[in-house]
């Protein structure tokens, strides 16, 4: 499916949250922490970045990451059911990786549903690693969170 990726818009907010709203493992977050995501309200040493997939105006997907200082953490993807299988959330964590990596971060983290398999494998074919796992983290239903990581570019030893 062709599609274009780009930055979240003021003007997608309310789409983006009504897809967050039908899918059961994206965030439950308010329009308002949507906004956030906004490129306008990039700054200080906390940052987020949303991009969207959409093919003809119709959101097919959205994904988010969060910068704290060199770190930055996948908050989340999500993809409309009838988009799944198409390449939509490899091309939305892309841009989150590419993001990162144009703020100089020198990680990615994320925690991912120990049963969303399909996620844990896409994650594992751009390098990340498991790395711990956070009992009972996720809840209705009730389950584990799996943490995974890359460095994005070599580690200095400060010693």
């Amino acid at each position: 499916m062709s599609c274009t990726i780009r930055r979240i818009a003021a003007g997608d907010i309310e789409a983006v949250f009504a897809l967050a709203e039908e899918i059961p493992g994206a965030p439950r977050w308010s329009p308002d922490d949507y906004s956030r995501c906004i490129s306008d309200n990039e700054s200080g040493l906390l940052r987020r970045a949303g991009f969207i997939a959409e093919t003809d105006g119709h959101l097919l997907g959205f994904s988010i990451g969060k910068l704290v200082a060199e770190v930055c953490e996948l908050e989340s993807i999500a993809v409309s059911t009838e988009a799944r299988g198409q390449g939509i959330g490899r091309a939305l964590f892309e841009e989150v990786i590419g993001w990162a990596q144009s703020n100089e971060a020198i990680r990615i983290e994320l925690e991912v549903r120990a049963s969303n398999t399909g996620a844990i494998k896409l994650y594992e074919q751009f390098g990340l690693s498991r790395e711990g796992l956070r009992p009972t983290y996720y809840h209705s239903p009730e389950e584990d969170a799996v943490l995974m990581g890359k460095n994005l570019k070599p580690v200095e030893n400060f010693s």
